[in-house]
C-alpha cells in the first residue's frame, strides 16, 4: 500500500510538472501582448486545476497582475475563485493576497 502511494504521488508531481513546461509558454505569450476577456478566462480556468503547485501559481499571479488594470471584474472573479478552491486548511497553497495592501496581491 505505502509503495503504491508513493508511485501516485510521484506521478502527480510529474504531471504538475509537465503542466508547469506547458503553462510557461502560454503564460509568457498572453503575458507578451493584449488578449481578449475569453483568452485570458480559458487560460485562468487551466491554471486553476494546478494552482496548488507553487510554480504554476506563480504563473497564475503573473497572468492576474498583468490584467488587473484591463479586466478588474475578471481578475477579481479569479482570485475569488483560487481562495474557494484551495485556501482552506486541506489544501496547499501560498497566500495570493496580502493583507497589508488592499488584500490583493
Amino acid at each position: 500500500m505505502d509503495e503504491r502511494i508513493y508511485q501516485i504521488t510521484e506521478q502527480i508531481v510529474e504531471i504538475h510538472q509537465k503542466a508547469y513546461e506547458v503553462y510557461l509558454t502560454l503564460v509568457e505569450d498572453v503575458c507578451s501582448r493584449i488578449v481578449s476577456e475569453a483568452e485570458l478566462s480559458h487560460l485562468l480556468d487551466y491554471l486553476l486545476d494546478f494552482a496548488c503547485d507553487e510554480k504554476i501559481l506563480a504563473l497564475y499571479k503573473k497572468v492576474c497582475r498583468r490584467y488587473l488594470y484591463a479586466y478588474p471584474g475578471c481578475i477579481k472573479f479569479y482570485v475569488e475563485a483560487y481562495w474557494e478552491m484551495w485556501e482552506d486548511e486541506d489544501s496547499c497553497s501560498i497566500e495570493l493576497f496580502d493583507e497589508k495592501e488592499d488584500k490583493m496581491f
